[in-house]
């Protein structure tokens, strides 16, 4: 049933005041993809993203190490989904099997989150906890 704006009335959470796309998070910088062969080597046969924050906590530098440390980052992440439960969608990396980057921020883990992207394809998240 709607009422006299047109809004369902059925739904219990009222209409959509704002929406933020993955397509609008890629745009904007906040997501970044990761290349699917990097994925792949790992063992990760999703797509995945990293946010700006996870990738300069763990990824970036400026002493020409990134792919090795994405390479590191991947692999933990691949451990850490190989070995939770097969329902699972948040998965926790500890920062000490992971690479730092430049300028450590203090982060202690890594979430790996997988959701939903805008076509409905599951996409796996990298984040910093604080991301969520």
């Amino acid at each position: 049933m709607r009422n006299e704006r047109g809004y369902d009335m059925d739904d219990e959470y009222g209409p959509v005041v704002a929406s933020y796309t993955w397509g609008e998070a890629f745009a904007d910088g906040a997501f970044i993809e990761i290349p699917p062969a990097a994925a792949t080597a790992a063992g990760i046969g999703m797509p995945l993203a990293i946010t700006a924050g996870a990738r300069k906590e763990f990824v970036e530098g400026s002493d020409g190490d990134e792919d090795d440390r994405l390479r590191t980052v991947l692999s933990a992440v691949a451990r850490a989904v190989k070995q939770g439960p097969d329902d699972e969608v948040c998965f926790v990396v500890p920062a000490d099997e992971l690479p730092s980057g430049q300028t450590p921020t203090g982060a202690d883990q890594l979430l790996a989150i997988t959701q939903p992207a805008d076509s409905g394809n599951l996409i796996l998240t990298l984040m910093l906890p604080d991301e969520m």
